[in-house]
């Protein structure tokens, strides 16, 4: 796993987090209570629009990783070698 895959994980973990706490918590204490709702809401669904996103990008790049292999494999078979 690269930096850049930990970074996206720690993030949407935090926005997560920081949603909730906007739900639940006393984040925005004199707001609104739609307004509250719908920043919470807002935050939670993006958390978890990028951690489904990077963890379909790392299932893509293991698929692409074995396909390289599988085509090497191929190719050593046909030439022989």
């Amino acid at each position: 796993m690269n930096a850049s895959v930990a970074i996206n994980f720690v993030t949407a973990v935090i926005t997560i987090i920081v949603g909730v706490y906007v739900l639940f918590g006393s984040l925005f204490p004199s707001g609104s209570q739609t307004m509250k709702y719908m920043f919470g809401f807002v935050l939670i669904a993006y958390g978890i629009y990028r951690f489904v996103n990077t963890f379909s990008r790392i299932k893509q790049n293991k698929i692409k990783e074995r396909q390289e292999q599988i085509d090497e494999e191929r190719e050593k078979l046909l030439s022989g070698k």
